[in-house]
């Protein structure tokens, strides 16, 4: 059920089927054709390129034509092989001819108003590449200068705070006009939705979307939930007699799972706590079979799960599945869970109260299961310093969902194999979850035992990460670009069952970069795709290994900005200049534009996998275009950036003037120049 990254666009190699998934040859008939045009506004002297693509009578683009290109006045813009170049003010029709069929477009030419630079000042002269901040005296307006070749420049403001209440940002344009070169869209970007098996996959990209957003909606309100309901209940302390008096009660024959012996017998039963709305209150008994135990897993089946489900010798296989990779990648990275009961294993409770958390209605989105942090309460107070959480089922656990062939709950649990493989990704993530929240409590404990939720789910967002390179057989710095994460049907399999979803949250973000941030104080798909980015280019650019600054991430006495300022103090001095270097390399990694190598992403061409594998548009970054006295708005959070192109044509002087609901822009709002021609 996870989206897969289609045949009919760009991963042909990866795929398999007949004639029909292949792009008809120049024999085929031209039924129509389709113009990309990048703006429909360009300025006199500035130049448009537009791309065609012909299809036959089913939408398919056809190889082997060369457009004819035609304009409706010369006097207006000429168009030579799909370049628009500005002559005169007006309106001027565009004419794509392919194979007998046309298209037009429209493009408005606009008239080039001169700027210069106030009191006779020299234009502000800058290198390609480099980013520069706007003094004091350039920030209520910059002047620059387009040279002998004609300049291009972006504007970005970046809010560097923590405050959440937006700021509205405002350029106006003097002498600008459209930008040309780098980066732009690729020419040869066809995916166009038009054929059919281009709209499933567009259906498939939105079904996907939905389902993450389903599955976050639920984990933000069970975490809610241990926020309200479980901090008051821990109190601050040493709780690491504690920890030694629960292991005491539970030695010998005893697991910390209440009732359940440490290494337990096939076939015997327990009684588990499915509620998955209250922490502490309302218990909702569930007597459980254990169907499978291993070196770091206990498998427990609810006894109501509907029939046709997994064999116990299904469940012993997932079992060492587990211990193979969840259990060996996360505490690896992470560290180990503080194990309650000293055994090494963590409980596995397939149940149908998670399948029934998705309703037969939910058609768009499924809840695959949860970890719940009062599990990690003692049922009984045995110290002020941790008090009673009655319905815990004291120790380290995790809910997922039963197999439902007959879809007696809905329709999402009725495939064996793909209910396998999403588990293993849904545990990988739950599992920092887990670990994080046990260590807190019981090994540093820490003030705070929850860690921010934005940094808690970037961790998590992480531990999927780690889990696809190990199985794609991958690892970080290593640029992935789309060829090589579809190169074979088995990377393609492994990007589609434990990545995309990161992938299409940081799509998100790309797309509305100045109303979201990496540490925004909720939990949107956004801000989780923002944070999973900030902390893989943390790690690609610190010295240590990965593994030992994710340790010091969970094994802190802080939480949030204040802990990720202490353990990458050594790779930047605050968060906000590691999220300022983000944004920018969101603009400039893999532009074409030579930069810093800070500016790049060492493991991901994430313009390449993104644009080309995932939207349509091979910069997946939202742009603005600063058109003369066009004013550009952004409104900009804290830890959020806007990006405003525009260009200086040949000789020309330009002015970007920046202005906050009329008044001057707050300090708190650096304002980042770079050129980039």
């Amino acid at each position: 059920m996870k989206y897969m990254f289609a045949c009919a666009a760009l991963v042909m190699a990866a795929c398999s089927g007949g004639g029909g998934d292949k792009a008809p040859t120049g024999g085929s008939t031209v039924a129509s054709v389709t113009v990309n045009t990048p703006s429909a506004s360009i300025s006199v002297g500035a130049t448009e390129t537009l791309t065609a693509v012909a299809l036959d009578a089913q939408g398919n683009p056809l190889s082997g034509f060369a457009a004819t290109w035609q304009t409706s006045s010369n006097s207006i813009a000429t168009v030579v092989n799909g370049f628009v170049t500005g002559t005169g003010p007006g309106t001027v029709v565009i004419t794509a001819t392919m194979g007998g069929a046309s298209k037009q477009t429209t493009i408005t030419v606009t008239a080039v108003i001169s700027a210069s630079c106030s009191g006779g000042a020299t234009p502000l002269s800058l290198a390609v590449g480099v980013p520069h901040i706007l003094t004091a005296a350039e920030r209520t307006s910059v002047c620059v200068g387009g040279g002998a070749l004609g300049s291009e420049y972006v504007l970005i403001p970046f809010k560097s705070d923590t405050v959440g209440a937006k700021v509205s940002v405002t350029f106006t344009g003097v002498g600008t006009s459209v930008t040309q070169g780098a980066p732009t869209l690729a020419a040869s970007l066809t995916r166009l939705a038009t054929s059919q098996r281009q709209q499933q996959a567009a259906s498939m990209l939105s079904s996907t979307r939905m389902r993450g957003a389903v599955g976050a909606a639920f984990e933000q309100r069970l975490r809610r939930a241990e926020r309200e309901q479980l901090t008051r209940i821990a109190s601050v302390g040493s709780r690491a007699s504690l920890l030694r008096s629960m292991r005491r009660s539970t030695a010998g024959s005893r697991s910390a799972i209440l009732g359940l012996p440490a290494t337990p017998v096939v076939g015997t039963y327990t009684r588990l706590n499915t509620n998955g709305d209250s922490a502490c209150n309302a218990p909702v008994m569930h007597a459980a079979r254990i169907a499978a135990v291993s070196t770091n897993a206990i498998i427990a089946v609810d006894s109501l799960a509907p029939a046709g489900g997994f064999s116990d010798a299904e469940y012993a296989s997932f079992a060492a599945t587990f211990d193979t990779l969840v259990f060996k990648l996360d505490t690896a990275a992470f560290g180990a869970p503080a194990d309650l009961d000293a055994n090494g294993r963590v409980l596995i409770f397939f149940t149908q109260a998670v399948n029934q958390l998705t309703l037969p209605t939910d058609t768009l989105g499924f809840i695959g299961g949860f970890f719940f942090a009062r599990d990690l309460f003692p049922v009984t107070t045995q110290s002020a310093l941790l008090q009673a959480c009655a319905a815990s089922n004291q120790g380290e656990m995790f809910y997922v969902p039963v197999l439902d062939i007959n879809q007696q709950f809905n329709k999402w649990f009725v495939d064996k194999t793909a209910l396998q493989t999403e588990l293993i990704g849904t545990l990988a993530h739950e599992f920092q979850h887990l670990i994080n929240a046990s260590r807190r409590l019981y090994v540093t404990q820490t003030v705070a035992w929850d860690e921010e939720v934005w940094l808690n789910e970037g961790m998590s967002h992480l531990a999927e990460e780690i889990l696809y390179f190990h199985i794609a057989g991958f690892a970080p710095k290593q640029a992935l670009t789309l060829s090589t994460v579809t190169a074979n049907q088995a990377v393609l399999n492994a990007i589609n069952n434990y990545e995309v979803q990161n992938l299409l949250r940081l799509d998100d973000y790309l797309f509305a970069p100045d109303i979201n941030s990496p540490y925004a104080q909720n939990d949107s798909l956004e801000t989780r795709g923002a944070t999973t980015q900030l902390l893989r280019y943390s790690l690609d650019l610190s010295a240590g290994t990965n593994n030992s600054y994710l340790h010091s991430l969970v094994n802190s006495a802080t939480t949030g900005t204040v802990n990720y300022n202490t353990v990458f103090a050594t790779t930047f001095p605050n968060i906000f200049t590691a999220v300022q270097q983000q944004v920018i390399a969101n603009f400039l990694a893999n532009s074409g534009i030579p930069t810093d190598p800070k500016y790049a992403f060492p493991s991901w061409n994430y313009r390449d996998v993104i644009g080309n594998g995932l939207d349509n548009r091979i910069n997946p970054l939202t742009i603005k275009t600063l058109l003369p006295n066009s004013p550009t708005t952004f409104s900009v959070t804290g830890g959020g950036a806007g990006y405003s192109r525009f260009r200086v044509g040949i000789n020309g002087i330009a002015t970007a003037t920046s202005t906050s609901a009329g008044g001057a822009v707050p300090a708190s709002v650096l304002l980042i120049l770079i050129r980039t021609q």
